[in-house]
């Protein structure tokens, strides 16, 4: 049975690059407007850049 993968907000609470409350705003955020991706909602919300969802999707990848 495959490891599952790790979720991309708890790759990046993990980092250090966001808290829990940012993760949970943007998935409140996430709600409001359909087929965003968590990492967008937080790039939207200025709580993190680009390279930042870059770098944590590159350790899901890993993972």
């Amino acid at each position: 049975m495959a490891a599952q993968k790790k979720l991309i907000g708890e790759i990046l609470v993990s980092l250090g690059y966001v808290s829990v409350e940012h993760i949970n705003e943007a998935r409140r955020h996430q709600m409001q407007v359909e087929g965003k991706k968590i990492g967008e909602c937080l790039v939207e919300l200025g709580f993190l850049g680009h390279e930042d969802i870059k770098r944590a999707l590159s350790i899901q990848e890993i993972d």
